[in-house]
């Protein structure tokens, strides 16, 4: 009888974008916020451009928005995680989609890795999830 192994933690893309994530929030609390006089009011829900004297584009958005933005990008990192492992375990044939879904789900929030890595691992610590598709060899 085989014994599950405690799968190791690695570094993975989604660590990284949780990185990503957390050096662009710092880049913005540590931008420049000395007031500057304006004469009229601006409208939070747009973006402005301005160009400078050496026609570079500088994008004014509103803390509001910005926040709206990272935490949009932060969403479409994790759905596009979930896409990904959705697709390696269907790639690996499960026996019911909805058990191995449930048990990387867990895993995912214990172990943060890549879906190939994770799927892996399921098959060893959980062989009876999958079926068992012998290789086919090349010499046919």
């Amino acid at each position: 009888m085989a014994t599950p192994k405690p799968l190791v933690k690695r570094t993975n893309s989604l660590e990284r974008t949780n990185n990503l994530y957390e050096s662009l929030q710092e880049i913005l609390s540590s931008a420049n916020k000395q007031p500057m006089s304006y004469d009229s009011a601006l409208d939070e829900n747009l973006t402005y451009c301005f160009k400078d004297k050496n026609a570079q584009d500088f994008y004014l958005v509103s803390q509001k928005n910005m926040q709206r933005l990272l935490k949009a990008a932060k969403q479409l990192e994790i759905d596009k995680y979930l896409f990904k492992l959705e697709q390696e375990i269907y790639y690996n044939v499960p026996i019911d989609f909805e058990d191995v879904w449930c048990v990387a789900l867990k895993e995912v929030k214990n172990y943060k890795q890549e879906p190939k890595t994770l799927v892996k691992n399921l098959k060893k610590r959980y062989p009876y999830l999958f079926f068992e598709i012998p290789k086919i060899p090349n010499s046919l």
